[in-house]
């Protein structure tokens, strides 16, 4: 038997009452019958479980579930599938803040971007260094894990279709031969680019938590005009694309019934995880988007009860895909000559928080979280996206709030292997937009310096460590951005809410 891709370990959540790390590890092979996991140190592992969860031809994605007790230290588990090539996998203490990595953007948006970089992974492996001097329990990833793009040119079937008029694009059905097509497609995505050995030391020794972006289908997935958007054949890449997100970044069946950790399960991937004082909510943003919502009211309602129900939370981390603080994106293209009528600029437009239809319920999650806050724990935005390393605030001076609750921060990092934007967009982000808004009166969006610097927009490759600080009773991290180039970290330190 083969490894084909993997391991990948993703994280399952934390079971406070039985004080369970509870994990999943995934390899794609060329056999259906795998002969296991095996654990060096694992006399505390629960049984692994084995499921098939989805073949291609002969390639078979295989999951493998199990989980441990915390230690009141931080431990370790050392793990192999199938090939002997052993990991580690580093636990934290049973009190313990974890700490974190944040990542978004891993691919290229087309081989003219991918050949203007030299060493792909670069970040990567500034990943394994950091990780290796201070041990990663978690890593976040906000989007892009993949970049699916290049399905309207190695697909034949799409291809063709794609060369339609749109009406008879529209119009036309999603066949047999568009489904196998696509299928292999994403499956080999997934398989040939999470092989490549930069990423996948990481992904077998760091457990993930992941939220999806519009490159994890394609470019500006859930934007587009209604009669695109709903067509057969959209819908068939999309069901297809969310089975390859299911099996390959969320370990489940196509169409299996999700976990607890999954808090709107019938509408999409939203997850609430927590560990400890420390609280993970990951937005899911292409499930039911379109150019006239982001998440269903119902969807946000399943997620703010679960906040609400939080207790003991000194922090608060919500992944959404799309910062909630940036520049105006429709300013930034009518000043770049943009000419409109150009379908995938004028996704672009409807893809951002600052879109107008989006506005009202950006404003009303602002609120929400500013509500949250208020009632003791710290809300820190995470957001990728948008190919640049940045920190926004949102500025409260409305009365009803607390002085020390006004101001929730926003990292953005972007992106871990994608180059930045090129020097024209740079210059239009640093010089020639308006960085202030007013979200609703009394509360301002803007782009603040990153700290210890006069730049707002780094653009370089990079990631974001988020480490709990060491000394007992602080209650704080540090967010350090890793970039490209630099010696040293930006460094930001976020507070727990004052009791």
């Amino acid at each position: 038997m083969k490894i084909l891709m993997g391991p990948v370990l993703s994280f399952k959540g934390y079971d406070k009452a039985t004080n369970r790390w509870k994990l999943s590890a995934l390899v794609v092979t060329d056999s259906a019958q795998p002969s296991g996991i095996f654990f060096t140190n694992g006399a505390t592992v629960s049984q692994p479980t084995h499921r098939l969860l989805w073949q291609n031809g002969n390639k078979f994605a295989h999951c493998f579930t199990f989980d441990a007790p915390l230690a009141a230290d931080p431990s370790t588990l050392t793990y192999s599938v199938e090939d002997g090539i052993y990991h580690d996998i580093h636990l934290p203490g049973q009190n313990d803040a974890p700490n974190m990595s944040y990542a978004s953007c891993n691919g290229f948006s087309s081989q003219k971007v991918m050949k203007g970089v030299e060493v792909k992974n670069q970040m990567w492996l500034e990943m394994a260094d950091r990780h290796q001097a201070k041990p990663i329990h978690l890593m976040l990833l906000g989007g892009d894990q993949v970049y699916a793009d290049s399905i309207w040119e190695v697909v034949p079937s799409i291809k063709a279709w794609n060369n339609k008029s749109n009406d008879a694009a529209n119009k036309a059905s999603f066949t047999k031969v568009m489904q196998n097509q696509v299928e292999a497609f994403y499956f080999t995505l997934y398989t040939e680019r999470w092989a490549q050995p930069e990423i996948r030391a990481m992904m077998a020794s760091i457990p993930s938590i992941t939220i999806w972006d519009d490159h994890d289908i394609f470019d500006g997935w859930g934007s587009y005009p209604p009669a695109r958007q709903n067509c057969d054949v959209f819908q068939g890449i999309g069901k297809i694309a969310t089975d390859a997100f299911s099996v390959f970044q969320q370990h489940i069946k196509p169409g299996g019934v999700k976990p607890d950790v999954y808090l709107a399960p019938d509408h999409g991937f939203s997850m609430g995880h927590v560990v400890g004082s420390t609280a993970i909510l990951c937005l899911d943003m292409r499930s039911e988007r379109s150019q006239r919502q982001v998440l269903s009211n119902a969807h946000w309602k399943q997620l703010y009860d679960w906040v609400s129900n939080l207790s003991g939370i000194k922090h608060l981390f919500v992944m959404s895909s799309i910062p909630v603080v940036y520049p105006d994106f429709n300013l930034l293209e009518s000043l770049l000559g943009v000419v409109p009528g150009q379908q995938e600029l004028e996704d672009d437009l409807q893809d951002h928080w600052s879109s107008r239809s989006h506005k009202g319920e950006r404003t009303r999650m602002v609120h929400r979280l500013f509500d949250f806050q208020a009632k003791g724990m710290r809300i820190t935005i995470l957001s990728g996206d948008v190919h640049v390393a940045a920190f926004g605030l949102l500025q409260n001076d409305r009365m009803e709030y607390p002085g020390r609750t006004r101001v929730i921060n926003q990292l953005i990092s972007s992106a871990i292997v994608h180059p930045a934007p090129n020097k024209m967009v740079l210059f239009a982000l640093r010089h020639l937009l308006d960085n202030d808004k007013e979200i609703d009166p009394g509360i301002q969006s803007r782009m603040a310096a990153l700290p210890g610097t006069d730049v707002k927009f780094v653009g370089a490759r990079n990631f974001l460590c988020l480490e709990p600080d060491d000394r007992t009773g602080q209650d704080r991290y540090w967010a350090h951005w890793i970039v490209e180039g630099q010696d040293e970290p930006f460094t930001k330190v976020i507070h727990p809410v004052p009791a």
